[in-house]
């Protein structure tokens, strides 16, 4: 008879979780798992969301004390496994795989600001393949490897853009209602003021939602419609607004304008002044101050 392990045991976690607010996220891998475990996983009311980062050969999973599911997963595919049935897995192959753990609570909290009133329940078969799932999921992973230059108000908008799509595709949802209106003048200014003092640091969604007394998923909306521009691209832009007349008035070198200015690297900054401006930072420096 095989003897129930404790999960956080036994899964051998690839980089350490990062918490981004009432959310987990979890890389998972074990290249040889002993197949005569089986993992007790600990029972919440919140839904587990487990992309596999590799194909994945084998396992089983319980739930309520049946077998719910045997076979294997191939790469880039999605399951959701609501935690309070009492949830068990035995791993017969080597995995890799992103989990991320979704309360019930802030979901529901999602569909009441978007007028929904209702309890939710996911409905995702094992094994989809979801595109949308799968890029927002690997736009998290630097989270894990580099939490120290997270971007806060980045990793809060990834996971709303993640917990509306699989309410609306797998949760028990009517269709969306027309998106937000946008900000109030004061509300659009104080965002904006916001954002503007904290380039370096950047705020979270949530910070700059409430300091314009909405919800989380309205700000982001409202915003959006009021600029064109969701919060985090905002950001983006007043960064390379601020280098840029760094570039053009003093004589600091391109590594110290963009790490003052709130990239993470140069590399980094390189990457997003080019895609915002059309110019590697080098080179629009050497053409506007030609023209001066």
């Amino acid at each position: 008879m095989h003897k129930p392990t404790d999960a956080r045991a036994a899964a051998h976690p690839a980089t350490p979780p990062f918490s981004a607010g009432q959310y987990s996220i979890l890389r998972n891998s074990h290249r040889n798992p002993d197949p005569n475990s089986i993992l007790d996983i600990p029972c919440s009311d919140s839904f587990s969301v487990i992309v596999q980062l590799e194909d994945f050969a084998s396992h089983r999973l319980w739930r309520g004390g049946r077998l719910s599911y045997k076979g294997g997963h191939v790469r880039e595919s999605t399951s959701i496994a609501y935690l309070g049935d009492e949830v068990k897995c035995q791993h017969l192959a080597p995995y890799d795989n992103l989990r991320i753990n979704l309360p019930r609570a802030p979901l529901e909290e999602a569909l009441y600001e978007e007028g929904l009133s209702r309890r939710i329940a996911l409905n995702c078969p094992p094994g989809t393949l979801d595109p949308v799932v799968y890029h927002l999921t690997q736009s998290l992973l630097p989270a894990l490897t580099m939490p120290g230059q997270v971007n806060r108000l980045f990793v809060d908008q990834v996971m709303l853009a993640l917990c509306t799509h699989i309410s609306a595709r797998y949760g028990n949802t009517a269709d969306w209602p027309e998106p937000a209106k946008g900000l109030s003048d004061w509300q659009a200014r104080r965002a904006k003021e916001l954002i503007a003092h904290h380039l370096s640091d950047g705020l979270s969604v949530a910070e700059l939602a409430q300091e314009c007394a909405l919800s989380r998923s309205y700000f982001t909306r409202a915003f959006k419609r009021s600029t064109g521009m969701t919060p985090h691209e905002w950001l983006l832009q007043m960064r390379v607004d601020k280098a840029k007349q760094l570039m053009l008035h003093t004589a600091l070198n391109l590594s110290q304008i963009g790490l003052d200015c709130g990239f993470s690297d140069q590399s980094h900054f390189s990457r997003v002044f080019q895609r915002i401006t059309g110019a590697s930072p080098s080179r629009w420096r050497r053409s506007h101050r030609a023209g001066d």
